[in-house]
């Protein structure tokens, strides 16, 4: 099975994935898989430090598999700093034992799905941060990451797959204004604008995204969209 909620933004919000009452619930196994949708936030500083091995620790033992995709509020420094692996049929990073990055423009194949993924958004604040403190350029998608997702996304499907599912952390401009969000000219995230593209690209069935700090569920052009915050939600892995 797979397990979905939204930012978990480092130790701050960290309990929605070391939930004592969820973990109890179920018979996990290391195939069962539990992603945050971005701003995981854990590799935050440039050294580790005794809060982040705390949560690395307690990750470790988990009965379950954890992923995550990038958000905006992340320290890339350091997740660039992290080993490659093939993995579910795709590159991951890896970042710990039990826990591992999901990258922008793969498609993997977990629990009979198969996911394309795109993480990064526009931190609307960041002018009152800090480079290389508490914000990080590379939380925009390069050219290069675009160019890679949609080559990726056209040469899987033209051999008849499709695209079930798609993670992000922000989400197309037609979905955010479904949300009720206004979009202001000035702080236009070209991610959210790129991520139409991919929308009307890979017609996935399904899309989860953070964020945006809400629980929403939604239809749009025969989609269902999931916005995860809080509530932890789950996917079967049957098609």
């Amino acid at each position: 099975m797979i397990y979905l909620c939204g930012d978990t933004h480092g130790n701050y919000e960290i309990h929605k994935l070391l939930n004592e009452k969820f973990i109890s619930s179920k018979e996990f196994s290391k195939d069962d898989y539990f992603i945050i949708l971005g701003d995981f936030g854990v590799f935050w500083k440039d050294e580790t430090d005794e809060a982040e091995k705390n949560i690395l620790e307690a990750i470790s033992k988990l009965p379950f598999t954890v992923l995550f995709i990038d958000g905006n509020h992340e320290n890339f420094n350091r997740l660039f700093s992290f080993k490659n692996e093939s993995k579910f049929k795709g590159t991951v990073g890896v970042c710990g034992e039990n826990l591992y990055w999901l990258k922008r423009g793969e498609i993997y194949e977990i629990c009979g799905k198969n996911i394309f993924v795109f993480g990064g958004a526009l931190s609307i604040d960041k002018a009152h941060r800090t480079p290389n403190l508490s914000w990080w350029k590379q939380e925009m998608p390069s050219e290069d990451e675009k160019e890679y997702a949609i080559k990726n996304i056209k040469n899987f499907m033209k051999n008849g797959k499709s695209i079930d599912i798609v993670l992000s952390h922000t989400a197309p401009n037609s979905a955010i204004s479904r949300l009720g969000y206004r979009i202001n000219s000035s702080k236009i995230d070209s991610t959210s604008i790129f991520l139409e593209h991919i929308f009307f690209l890979a017609k996935p069935k399904e899309w989860y995204f953070g964020h945006f700090h809400n629980d929403v569920e939604f239809d749009l052009d025969g989609c269902k969209f999931r916005l995860c915050y809080d509530n932890i939600v789950e996917i079967s892995n049957i098609k």
